[in-house]
C-alpha cells in the first residue's frame, strides 16, 4: 500500500530531485554518444590529469573504465562532454554557488580560482548504460575514480579544498552497467505496444489497472489536468524498469511520483498547472521524462 506523505515531505522530495539529475541531463545524453561499450582507443599510458591546472581550483578526469577496476588504466580515455557540477557555499555571502564544467576533447575539467578552507560537492551526472566505477582504490589518487553514486543518478564526492594550489586529483571513472538496458519507451511508445508490457496491470497511487485501461488513460487527449501527465511519466518509467532498463537514477522519482499521485490522484482528478500540487509534483514528472527519453542512466529504444 502506498503511505501518502504530507505536502512539505512531497516539496523536498522534488526540491531534493530538481537539484540532483534533473541538471543538465541532455549534456550527460550527449556525453554517452561518445563513449564506448567495450574497450576504448589505445594509449601507451593511462591519462593522468596532467592537462588540468587547478588553478587554485579543482579539477580532474571523466574517464571510461572498460575493465571496471576503479582505476583509469592505459588505454581507458576520457570522456568528453559530461556535466561536472561543483557546489559550495560561499564563504563571503553565505549563497549556495554551483558550477557547471562540461569535460573537453579529454574528458578533463578545470575550475579555477576557488576559496580555500571551503568544503566542496562535486558531482557528475551518470552517464546512461554505465554505473560508477569502485571508489579510492589503489594509492596513486591521480589515477583512481572518487565519485559514489548517490541514488540520483549522480556519482559525487566531497573535498575541503585546503591547497592553496588546488587539488588536480577529482576524477569520475564510469564501467559499462550490469543491466540489460534494452532502451527506455516514451508514453508514446507504451501505449502504441500492448504487447511489450511485460505486466497485465500496473498499480498508480494506490489505484491498480489493467494494461488496457492504463492505455486508455495514455491515450487521454492533451488536457490541462497534470494527473494525466504524473500518470503518463511515471507509468512509462515503472515499465522501462520492469523491462530491464538501469533503475538507479530514477528509483526515488519513482517512489515520488507515486506518493505525489496517492495525494493528488487519481487520474482525472483536475490538478491545474498553477497549482502548488504541481509545483511540487512538475519536478518528479521532468525527471522521468528525461529517463524515458533516454537522458539519464538507461538509453533510449533504437
Amino acid at each position: 500500500m502506498t503511505q501518502v506523505s504530507t505536502s512539505n515531505e512531497l516539496e523536498a522530495q522534488s526540491q531534493n530531485l530538481l537539484h540532483g539529475p534533473l541538471k543538465h541531463a541532455r549534456t550527460a545524453a550527449l556525453a554517452l554518444a561518445l563513449v564506448p561499450v567495450a574497450a576504448v582507443a589505445a594509449s601507451t599510458a593511462a591519462q593522468d590529469p596532467t592537462g588540468c591546472q587547478a588553478s587554485a581550483g579543482i579539477c580532474g578526469t571523466v574517464f571510461y573504465d572498460a575493465n571496471g577496476n576503479g582505476i583509469q588504466d592505459a588505454g581507458e580515455t576520457g570522456i568528453p562532454g559530461a556535466s561536472v557540477t561543483i557546489t559550495y557555499t560561499s564563504p563571503d555571502t553565505g549563497d549556495t554557488v554551483t558550477l557547471v564544467l562540461p569535460t573537453d576533447s579529454q574528458g578533463n575539467y578545470d575550475s579555477n580560482f576557488l576559496p580555500s578552507g571551503t568544503t566542496y560537492t562535486i558531482s557528475v551526472q551518470i552517464p546512461p548504460g554505465t554505473t560508477p566505477s569502485p571508489a579510492n582504490v589503489g594509492s596513486d589518487d591521480t589515477v583512481d575514480s572518487d565519485g559514489v553514486p548517490d541514488g540520483l543518478g549522480n556519482s559525487v564526492t566531497h573535498l575541503v579544498l585546503n591547497a592553496p594550489g588546488g587539488d588536480s586529483t577529482i576524477d569520475f571513472g564510469f564501467t559499462q552497467s550490469g543491466f540489460s538496458n534494452p532502451g527506455t519507451g516514451t508514453p508514446g511508445y507504451w501505449k502504441t505496444h500492448p504487447e511489450a508490457w511485460p505486466v497485465a496491470s500496473i498499480t498508480v497511487g494506490g489505484v491498480t489497472y489493467t494494461r488496457d485501461e492504463a492505455i486508455a488513460i495514455l491515450g487521454t487527449p492533451v488536457t490541462k489536468d497534470k494527473t494525466y501527465t504524473m500518470f503518463a511519466s511515471l507509468v512509462s518509467a515503472m515499465l522501462n524498469v520492469q523491462i530491464g532498463n538501469d533503475s538507479t537514477c530514477v528509483s526515488e522519482a519513482i517512489a515520488a511520483g507515486q506518493t505525489w499521485m496517492a495525494t493528488y490522484g487519481p487520474a482525472g482528478h483536475g490538478v491545474a498547472a498553477s497549482s502548488y500540487a504541481w509545483k511540487i509534483g512538475e519536478p518528479v514528472h521532468r525527471l522521468m521524462d528525461n529517463y524515458n527519453n533516454g537522458m539519464l542512466c538507461a538509453p533510449h529504444r533504437d
